[in-house]
């Protein structure tokens, strides 16, 4: 199967999913308010967005595109896993920080090897530049389904984290929502968007820039 398709049905997963939280989770404000509005920008531009892909579907069925957005999300899995076992285990802090920060790590390093290695291969800055973006953004893209996932089908493991307990027991009388799910809802949906964003398609382009011009550079030496 293509990997430019599968992150298409990934992309419109995601959007499909918004949908029950929208109207599964309301918080005090609802239907609007920050977060409500929230859920339903991301939906439009997840949609725009699954509509440019499939409007310029047969200007990505190049080699170098699919291969980078196939690399993407095979690397988009390590954020799975590091989602999984912040939700499913539980580990403390500082074991939970030093854990987030080496999957971080490994990402950005895959993606930046992505980078290099296609700008190398084709000799053009612009070629890692753009792998990085696709790359970026095709495991963004997984990560950010695989934190809907979990709150869609697997709210109770999020709820059960004793940090979750304690931020609540903390924070629930300046809440924007007196139930816990509803805040965590909310929480971990800021955190899948975010994936998608910040850490896949804006890191990717940054990475893709590095990636590119040292692929150029050692090229040329």
């Amino acid at each position: 199967m293509k990997s430019n398709f599968i992150l298409r049905i990934t992309i419109l997963l995601c959007a499909i999913l918004i949908i029950p939280l929208y109207f599964g989770y309301r918080p005090d404000s609802w239907p609007g308010g920050t977060e409500s509005l929230a859920c339903i920008g991301s939906f439009v531009f997840l949609i725009f967005l699954l509509t440019l892909l499939w409007a310029f579907r047969d200007r990505v069925k190049n080699e170098w595109i699919e291969r980078s957005i196939s690399s993407g999300l095979w690397i988009g899995l390590l954020w799975s896993v590091e989602i999984g076992i912040n939700n499913f285990f539980h580990p403390d802090l500082p074991l939970r920080d030093y854990i987030d920060d080496i999957f971080w790590a490994v990402i950005a390093l895959l993606i930046l090897i992505v980078s290099f290695r296609e700008s190398y291969k084709s000799k053009k800055i612009s070629r890692g530049l753009m792998s990085g973006i696709w790359s970026g953004t095709a495991s963004g893209a997984v990560a950010c389904l695989s934190a809907l996932l979990l709150i869609v089908f697997g709210l109770r493991f999020v709820l059960d984290d004793p940090l979750n307990i304690k931020e609540w027991s903390e924070l629930h009388t300046s809440s924007y929502s007196a139930n816990m799910a509803v805040y965590f809802v909310y929480q971990t949906f800021t955190g899948a968007i975010m994936h998608l964003y910040i850490l896949g398609a804006l890191m990717g382009l940054i990475l893709g820039v590095l990636g590119g011009l040292a692929g150029r550079i050692l090229q040329k030496t």
